[in-house]
């Protein structure tokens, strides 16, 4: 039996939905991109719904198929083999509503890729590649791409979110340089928000499933979150665990609602308020004049860890190790991360280029301490502190140098012991002196006693 009788009659009645918006360039798809693909008159019948559509939106009524026969000049059978082709390409998404009297379709149109789009998807450009063959595809990618490039010798001046816009206003405007020096601290490049590696050994620690948490979208709004409301790794990450349930699903209303209550409990607001810095625009000149430590700050505030030993690395490549290291050692002790890299960058100067946990953790220990938050403060410390880290790190620790404090008990009973052996010791040596005068007597005696004899 014929599948389209099973599922369309010609009185069956249907109603036509716009998903999105048609782009300014939809025809020219349709026309050079998809006909291509699955023929004309599929593309006839799409273009036909979008002007069914707007007839539709007027009347507030459906239509019947065999009114679009009508219209199409057009057999059920094609148009039902042809409907298919564009749900199968992305198109269509077809719907059906079965009541007593009627049946109703409900075809939502979906908006067709750009030209962009369309070449960058993997599937539909090999598919029109062959299709078409290779001059047709290169001259239709050449003519409808048109991409403008930029020259190869210029160097990017976009300024990134953090460096234009902050979510910090204190009400206290003599805090207003302090804060703006903590949050510069916290601040990373756009890219590096959120470091998800430490946030996926953290779940896998508590046996949560990471990949169930950190997909694409959840990483998305974890990142906003961070941003918005000014999260260090710490706090995120208590958020984080706070917002998963028993079943491992994250939710993210909670973990927006307890980034609010941190913003709120660290800054006194109850909502951010996105503000521009106020050195967000800084002059050529003023790059000019800034001293090298000033440019070394500001490089130290704009990467990470791993970025920072990828540049002083002679192949580019960071070990994976020395990176999970210093990771640890920074959320340990709540370290920011520009505090970090100069913490690296005197340590490898300091050491030869050799990164040794003990010596890190020991300095990272008294950063936390001195609770330093900012790279200036870090580098200024680092130098008026430098002879004494020299000495950490210079120091040999041998068995020989240990001393052990030991209790008072012991140190009696040792000494009672060593008196007891010091008695016996004179005691064994007045029995040998006696034993060797008496041996010494008898010696004597055997030889006086021969004299006589002779």
């Amino acid at each position: 039996m014929n599948e389209r009788i099973m599922e369309l009659l010609p009185k069956d009645r249907y109603r036509i939905y716009l998903e999105d918006s048609l782009r300014q360039d939809y025809v020219q798809a349709l026309t050079h991109l998809y006909q291509p693909l699955i023929g004309v008159t599929a593309v006839t019948i799409y273009q036909t719904f979008i002007n069914e559509y707007h007839v539709q939106s007027r009347i507030r009524e459906s239509s019947t198929h065999h009114a679009l026969m009508n219209i199409m000049n057009l057999n059920l059978d094609q148009f039902y083999e042809d409907r298919k082709k564009l749900e199968a390409i992305g198109l269509l998404r077809t719907y059906v509503q079965d009541d007593e009297n009627a049946r109703t379709y409900f075809y939502v149109l979906i908006p067709p890729f750009s030209v962009k789009a369309f070449f960058q998807d993997p599937m539909l450009s090999i598919l029109l590649k062959h299709h078409v063959g290779d001059a047709q595809y290169k001259r239709l990618k050449d003519t409808m791409m048109d991409e403008q490039r930029l020259p190869e010798n210029v160097q990017t001046k976009t300024r990134s979110f953090d460096e234009v816009f902050t979510t910090i206003i204190p009400e206290n405007p003599d805090l207003a340089e302090t804060l703006h020096s903590q949050t510069s601290a916290d601040h990373q490049s756009r890219d590096h928000v959120v470091d998800f590696e430490y946030l996926a050994q953290i779940l896998r620690k508590y046996n949560i499933p990471d990949q169930k948490i950190l997909t694409h979208q959840n990483r998305h709004y974890i990142n906003s979150f961070a941003k918005i409301y000014q999260v260090n790794q710490l706090d995120l990450e208590k958020a984080l665990l706070w917002s998963i349930d028993d079943s491992y699903c994250l939710s993210l209303q909670e973990l927006h609602e307890a980034c609010q209550d941190l913003y709120a409990k660290k800054y006194d607001r109850v909502s951010p308020k996105l503000t521009i810095k106020h050195d967000a625009v800084s002059s050529p000149q003023l790059e000019e004049t800034a001293s090298k430590e000033d440019k070394l700050i500001r490089h130290f505030e704009s990467i990470t860890h791993r970025e920072l030993l990828e540049d002083l690395s002679p192949t580019g490549y960071a070990s994976e190790q020395e990176v999970k290291m210093i990771t640890n050692i920074m959320h340990q002790h709540g370290l920011p991360q520009p505090v970090m890299n100069v913490l690296i960058h005197y340590v490898l100067q300091k050491t030869d280029m050799k990164l040794t946990r003990n010596y890190v953790e020991k300095i990272a220990t008294h950063w936390a301490r001195k609770k330093v938050k900012t790279a200036k403060e870090a580098m200024k410390l680092a130098k008026s502190e430098n002879k004494l880290y020299q000495s950490w790190g210079t120091r040999r620790t041998s068995k020989s140098q240990r001393k052990e404090v030991l209790p008072e008990w012991f140190k009696k009973q040792k000494q009672k012991e060593k008196e007891l052996a010091q008695e016996k010791n004179s005691l064994t040596k007045n029995r040998d002196i006696e034993k060797e005068k008496q041996e010494l007597a008898r010696a004597l005696k055997n030889i006086t006693s021969k004299s006589f004899e002779k």
